[in-house]
This record gives structure tokens, sequence and C-alpha cells, in this order.
């Protein structure tokens, strides 16, 4: 529970800023904060940076770059459609107002993008990816590299648990557990919350998910544990989007835990059944969502030597690469073997693969409607180049959309929706942009440029509340 007096409370140390959470928010947040001049302090709880953003397939999505130069309000009709035309549309407009400016900070920063990607709810190849040693851990190395330049604080296996507030429901700190026990820190000006989700909290699955929500796979950070939602929670903060936001996000391997696209280069998913059930141009959270309604969560991604030595040769395979195949030199064969390993209908997965070879061939799917490999992109492709191959996945999660309700400026809002002073909020914490849906490349891109402006601000509220907060794109047309 926050405490809310100042006087008695023993400091164990203070910073104009504290950011909870070391991951691409909370790297960005205190980067800004210190170069406002601010004095800052990261706490995180694990033994080293990164969280679930050092994961991730390092994607942003970004407009009018070197790399696309695509404009803000291509992008925004691009990320409402994605969105299902149902989120907090000012979240977006702020997002393509701020994304040129923050490719150009982090190319600053260090980072360096070497191409770009289109995917599904793309009419533009929007996703960004870096370069160096690639993906989310590229980033967040070049993010901590500038964060030390700054001498900023880091303060490694500290798990923050409670807010501190003074008499008049300010944020003033945070109590944290460490090696030393629970110690308090101040912030003289605000606290960061960047602390990520709760994927991998089996309670807060089941208070916030859906029936059955807590048997996906998470590919996240260790300490994806709901701290900075139930932190909030705690001064009232309001939330946005939560239960929605626990859906699935991507196939995933149920016993190794990793995650596949092969899908993306001309795989087909199916079922037990053997058949097919989505469209797998799809982005991946609707795929997975499809997943979660087969007969045992399975969704198998069948495909060829030549789909598998393409896929391999995509930059995205070296961050993801592939999962325990089953493989074989027939397609009756394949069958054979997935319905030795999982009770999949041999027979129809052969009647499948030949009907879509079909389909492939006249580049129409009467089945499911793909027409590309990926949203737009690419001509579909025969699976008929022995030898065969399938991988045998579930619904996973790489994160969840809901969390804390935040405005244009960051700062977290109460039940009545008004700014609590001193707290600020940025990454999966928050809900709100994504509403009820996604697209590749947007969270880790809002974890960066919302995480920047909640350093921003924390480093000097005077920006936030004199904020202009009309936006400068209209909401499109739906």
């Amino acid at each position: 529970m926050p405490l809310y007096s100042s006087d008695g409370i023993d400091w164990h140390a203070e910073a104009d800023v504290l950011v909870l959470g070391g991951g691409a928010a909370g790297l960005f947040a205190v980067i800004e904060a210190s170069e406002m001049g601010a004095s800052t302090i990261l706490l995180e709880s694990e033994l080293a940076i990164g969280g679930s953003s050092r994961l991730s397939g390092g994607y942003v999505v970004l407009c009018e770059t070197e790399l696309e130069p695509g404009n803000r309000r291509e992008l925004l009709e691009d990320l409402d459609d994605a969105h299902h035309h149902d989120s907090h549309f000012e979240l977006s407009r702020v997002y393509v107002d701020s994304a040129a400016d923050t490719y150009l900070r982090l190319k600053e920063l260090g980072v360096e993008f070497v191409g770009s990607m289109q995917f599904a709810h793309m009419n533009r190849p929007w996703a960004h990816e870096p370069g160096g040693i690639g993906g989310g851990a590229e980033i967040v190395a070049c993010l901590e590299r500038a964060a030390l330049r700054r001498e900023v604080e880091i303060v490694l296996t500290t798990r923050a648990v409670s807010l501190l507030q003074d008499g008049t429901g300010r944020v003033i700190g945070v109590a944290a557990d460490g090696p030393a026990g629970r110690l308090n820190y101040r912030a003289r000006k605000a606290v960061v919350l960047a602390s990520g989700g709760f994927t991998r909290n089996p309670e807060l699955i089941r208070q916030y998910g859906r029936p059955g929500a807590d048997k996906f796979v998470p590919l996240t950070g260790k300490g994806s544990l709901g701290d900075g939602l139930k932190m909030g929670l705690g001064v009232a903060a309001a939330t946005s989007y939560l239960e929605i936001g626990v859906a699935p996000t991507v196939p995933v391997d149920p016993e190794m835990g990793g995650a596949t696209l092969v899908n993306y280069k001309g795989a087909i998913l199916v079922n037990k059944e053997g058949r097919r059930f989505c469209r797998e141009s799809d982005v991946y959270l609707e795929l997975s969502w499809a997943g979660v309604h087969q007969t045992q969560e399975l969704m198998i991604q069948v495909y060829d030597s030549a789909i598998r030595k393409d896929y391999l040769d995509w930059h995205l395979s070296s961050l993801l690469g592939l999962c325990p195949e089953l493989s074989a030199p027939t397609l009756e064969a394949l069958g054979t073997l997935l319905g030795e390993r999982c009770g999949v209908d041999g027979r129809a997965l052969v009647a499948t693969v030949n009907a879509y070879n079909q389909y492939a061939m006249s580049g129409k799917d009467p089945d499911h409607g793909r027409t590309h490999l990926v949203g737009t992109a690419g001509d579909l492709r025969k699976i008929d180049n022995a030898p065969f191959f399938a991988v045998v996945l579930k619904p996973g999660t790489t994160h969840f959309n809901g969390g804390l309700r935040v405005n244009r400026n960051m700062q977290v809002l109460d039940v009545a929706g008004d700014a609590i002073p001193g707290l600020y909020a940025a990454g999966e914490v928050t809900g709100g942009f994504h509403g009820s849906g996604y697209m590749s490349g947007s969270f880790l891109g809002s974890a960066l440029i919302f995480g920047r402006i909640a350093g921003k601000n924390a480093a000097d509220e005077r920006r936030a509340w004199s904020e202009d907060e009309k936006g400068a794109i209209e909401t499109p047309a739906v």
C-alpha cells in the first residue's frame, strides 16, 4: 500500500527521476530524462537489462525515414486498421507525429536500421529492421550503452513493490526489495513505470483473461509479473483495454518455448484434423487467436524444403530460428509422423496440401482468401519440394495489449480521468494504444516512442502540462 506522508521515510537513495524497468521503454526514458539534465536511477528486477525487448524480433514501425518515406497520415490509417478502429486514437497520433524524430534519435544513439518489412495491415513496409547483432537485443544494447555514457545509475535485482505518495497524493518514490531487503527510493520529480506486462503471472491472467488464457506459452522476460500494474492500481490508477488485451500473439513450441513464422515464407497452418483454419498471411496475433479455437490448440506449420531454405535466408529466422521439426520424404510419411506425434489426421493433411497447391497455382484461395505470403507481399507458393517439414505449435504470447491508462503525455490517469501527479508510464504496463488489435513492430515502437516521451516529461513536468492536446492529424474516416 502507498504511504501518504513523506515524513519519517528513510530514503536509501534519491534522484530527480526514478525509472522502474530496464526494457526499451525504461532505457529510453532514463536516457531522455538524463539528457534533460535530471539525475536518474533505473531499478531492474532481474539480473540483466533488457526484459522482453531483448527477446523481441526488433522490428520498429516508423515513417518518414530514408528507408520508408511513407508519411504520417498513411501510417496512421494503417495503425487504425490494425487496431480494428478501436483504440485510444490520440496515442496513435502521438506515435506517428514522433516516429521520424525517434528514428533519428535512435540513430544518434547507435542503432542502425538496415531495411524495412511489410507485414499484415501495412500498405507500406513500415517495420524497420535493426542491424548489428539484430533484433531487440541490438536496440537494447545500444540504449544500455547510451545510458551508461550518461552515468545513469542502474540498480539490478531490485524489484519495486509499491509507490510512495505525499499527503497531496503526489508520487514521490517507491519501495523496492533487493539484496539488502526493502529500501525506499525517492523521486524528486517523478516516477516512470516501465516494468512490462504480466504474461508470467498466472493469477493476474486468470483475473483479467478469458477462460484458458493461462495456457498461452509466454515468450517474455522473466520479470513480466505485473508489478507496475499492481503498483498503479494501488494508487487508484485507471486501466485501458485490460481484459481484451490478454491475448495470444504468436505461435509457440509448447515444449521448447521458441517461435517460428515459416508461414510468412509460404507454409500453411493446419489443425489436428489436418485442415487449414486461417489465412496464413494475417498478423500472427490473429493466427494465434484462431489457434486457440482448434482441438488441443494445435496449429501446425507445414512446408517443404524450398520454403524452408528461403525462411533460413530471411534475417528474421536468425532471431526466431526454427523450432524442432518433423521431416519426411513424402507428404504421406509426414502425415504418419504427425499422427504418431499428436494424433493428426494424416490423410486429411495430404488432401489439404494438394488442394492448397492448386490454389497457389491459380493465385486464388477459396477456403480462406489467402493471396499473399505476408500481408500484401509475396505470391503464393506450392508445397511440393521434398523433403517435407512440420512444426507443432500452440498459441503463445510475446506481450499483452492492455494496462494502465495514460494520456498523450504518458501521465498515468486515475479513475476520474485526472493525471496522477508525479507518475508516468510507458511500454507494456500501459494500455490503449493497440486497443483490440496489433501491428507487427508497433509494440517495440510504442515502447521506444512513448518511453522517450515519458522520460522527457518526467524530467520537466511543465512540458506535459502545457502540451497541445489537439494533435496534428485528424482521425481518418472509417
